[in-house]
C-alpha cells in the first residue's frame, strides 16, 4: 500500500489520496485553524495536482534514462535503397486456407 513505484518515487495511495498513509493515530488533537471548507478544499486540489505533475515529470525523466540506456547497445540503422532484395519472414502468415481436403481456394 506504500511501496514507492521505481518510476514515479511515489506510492500509488500518496498519488491518490494526496498524503501517505498513517501507520498509527495521530497523537495531538487536529489544529483548529480558522480556514474556511473551501479554502481547505483549494489547498488539497494544488496539492493533488502538484503531485500528479510530480509523477508525470518523474516518469518522464524515467523513460529518457531507459531509452538512454536502450540505445546504448543498439546497432546501427540499416539503410534500404529502392532495388534493394531483402528476405521477409512469413512465420506468423496465416495458411489455414492451403490444408489438404479443404475445397476452398480461400478464406
Amino acid at each position: 500500500m506504500n511501496t514507492l513505484n521505481a518510476s514515479t518515487n511515489t506510492s500509488p495511495f500518496q498519488l491518490h489520496i494526496g498524503r501517505s498513509p498513517r501507520i498509527i493515530p495521530p497523537l495531538q488533537r487536529p489544529s483548529t485553524d480558522k480556514s474556511t471548507e473551501d479554502q481547505r478544499a483549494r489547498l488539497l486540489l494544488t496539492q493533488l495536482q502538484y503531485d500528479v505533475m510530480e509523477a508525470q515529470d518523474s516518469l518522464l525523466a524515467a523513460k529518457a534514462s531507459q531509452a538512454t540506456q536502450v540505445n546504448k547497445h543498439r546497432s546501427a540503422e540499416l539503410t534500404l535503397h529502392v532495388g534493394d532484395k531483402v528476405m521477409l519472414s512469413t512465420r506468423h502468415r496465416r495458411r489455414e486456407y492451403m490444408q489438404k481436403g479443404d475445397k476452398r481456394v480461400a478464406k
